[in-house]
């Protein structure tokens, strides 16, 4: 995915080097803090690991993923 931010940014660096500087700066900021945000939730997703078939919590996850599903099939149904 950094092919097109590349090929964009060095072309608009060739008119304006600090719009494409930012640009190319914009770029490597979101993609770091996606990478931080992961590794220190490591804490919260290992809570939801340690849930058990007999949590509850669980269980509502799966209702609401299950509905989640249907809504998208209905969607597609009534879309096509």
């Amino acid at each position: 995915m950094m092919a097109p931010v590349l090929a964009i940014a060095f072309q608009v660096g060739s008119t304006d080097f600090l719009y494409g500087a930012i640009l190319l700066l914009a770029y490597g900021v979101g993609h770091c803090a996606v990478i931080i945000a992961a590794g220190t939730s490591t804490e919260l997703v290992q809570h939801f690991l340690n849930w058990n078939e007999k949590s509850r919590g669980i269980a509502v996850v799966k209702f609401l993923c299950g509905i989640l599903v249907l809504l998208g099939g209905v969607y597609m149904l009534v879309s096509a």
